[in-house]
């Protein structure tokens, strides 16, 4: 049986239903070796992945602010790269409502029984597989934050939860399906080594202030040049990708302080709390105030 199973589909045909979703911690000595039955997309949040998948023949780094697409009967190991550990989001899920989910294992093939018949498929629109990546891909915050209140809801199981879930999983589809051509981005691998130093350094130091020349004089090239490379590595800009890590702590915060938001904007790296609010809106789509409200709801 070739992988993953393709179905002729329309957009409009898709019908996710989710399996498992959560925000979990990973340290180097857990180790995943598998193969599963839907498909999984995950999200590092902090940290460092390596990644195999066996029948595609690739290995390669999964780091932070990365998003991986785990596709159903394809076998894959992931191991974690980064001290203490690895923080991830994680959604299980089908593209048609078709895996009837009872626990956690009814996910994870047992390769000594085999349930040929409960593979899922995947879409083929137009020909061509909704989801077609075999990389790690960067993509726009407001998937992130989508997963984020994916697993918020599938956890707290209030009335229409599944629907909520579902809706927001065509959301972070449908964002994804714009960014096909991410997979074929790739570092230099003269400055690859440099530019992840760099990452982590942006992802520890959310709140400094951060300028171009100085991240290019890091590489040792010109700022132009510094910005095309890391846009290889990661699908955006430096600043692009250093205002989504402060707005993922600016979400963090606001969920889990009281602190007022012109303290919790100073922290991530905001001197200016209007141009805070303006930023905080164009990624999430809703006022800081009016996310702490919905975080705590849900």
């Amino acid at each position: 049986m070739s992988f993953p199973l393709g179905k002729p589909a329309s957009a409009m045909a898709l019908s996710p239903s989710v399996h498992w979703a959560q925000r979990h911690y990973r340290t180097p000595q857990f180790h995943w070796s598998r193969r599963i039955y839907d498909y999984e997309l995950l999200f590092v949040v902090r940290g460092e992945l390596s990644v195999t998948l066996r029948e595609e023949g690739l290995s390669f780094p999964v780091p932070s602010g990365a998003f991986l697409f785990l596709r159903a009967g394809s076998h894959h190991e992931i191991l974690v790269r980064s001290e203490p550990d690895a923080e991830l989001l994680g959604i299980h899920f089908d593209f048609f409502d078709e895996l009837e989910v009872r626990q956690d294992r009814d996910i994870i093939v047992d390769e000594q029984e085999v349930r040929a018949s409960s593979f899922c498929a995947l879409p083929l629109i137009d020909g061509a597989p909704a989801l077609p990546f075999d990389r790690p891909i960067a993509a726009p915050g407001h998937v992130a934050s989508l997963m984020e209140f994916i697993i918020q809801e599938w956890n707290g199981r209030q009335p229409g939860y599944e629907l909520l879930c579902k809706s927001l999983l065509l959301q972070a589809i449908g964002l994804l399906m714009r960014h096909k051509d991410a997979e074929s981005r790739a570092p230099h691998p003269k400055y690859e080594a440099r530019l992840r130093t760099l990452v982590r350094q942006l992802d520890e130091q959310y709140a400094r202030r951060w300028t171009n020349a100085e991240m290019a004089a890091y590489l040792n090239v010109h700022e132009d040049y510094m910005s095309r490379l890391f846009k290889e590595l990661l699908g955006r800009s430096p600043g692009s990708y250093l205002q989504s890590v402060r707005h993922h702590h600016a979400k963090r915060l606001l969920r889990e302080t009281d602190d007022k938001i012109e303290a919790i904007a100073s922290q991530v790296g905001y001197d200016d709390i209007h141009y805070f609010s303006r930023q905080f809106k164009k990624w999430e789509g809703m006022s800081a105030q009016q996310y702490r409200r919905f975080a705590r709801l849900v």
